[in-house]
């Protein structure tokens, strides 16, 4: 599946004007990009009619937690929230925005606060927020906090 960003494709089945294209492949007719509606009726599922909700859901989840009101500010420029158990905290660095989790800093950056939140949302949504808290485990966590504190705001 495909998000346009809208109504900037047509399904070559039916012609109609879509957002969200799905590729199919089938033997007798090769290969089509179609809406949703078209690959339930062509693969007669409800495949994409299912993913294309469940997408949207987490598409909407996404908006609301980058907005929310419970992300906070501190006066060092920093932003945190906790969610599902973890304490976040994004913070601008000199080489782009930085996530920690549980006062265990990532080395990944990113362009903007915005990026960094979307990032937060969807480590925490799958397993790899988790994933990288129990790799990161054996560290005293002292040492994490120092690290954090001491990297180049």
């Amino acid at each position: 599946m495909d998000d346009l960003g809208g109504l900037n494709g047509n399904c070559e089945l039916c012609g109609t004007e879509i957002r969200y294209v799905y590729a199919i492949e089938h033997q007798d007719w090769g290969a089509m990009a179609v809406g949703t509606d078209c690959c339930d009726k062509l693969t007669q599922t409800s495949e994409a009619s299912d993913h294309h909700e469940k997408y949207v859901k987490t598409i909407d989840a996404r908006k609301r937690f980058v907005a929310s009101k419970r992300w906070k500010f501190r006066a060092d420029g920093s932003h945190y929230i906790k969610q599902q158990g973890i304490y976040v905290e994004v913070r601008e660095h000199h080489d782009g925005f930085g996530i920690a989790m549980n006062h265990i800093a990532g080395k990944q950056r990113f362009e903007s606060l915005l990026d960094a939140k979307i990032k937060v949302f969807d480590s925490i949504r799958s397993v790899e927020a988790q994933k990288f808290l129990e790799r990161r485990r054996h560290e005293p966590d002292l040492d994490r906090i120092r690290a954090w504190l001491a990297m180049d705001l």
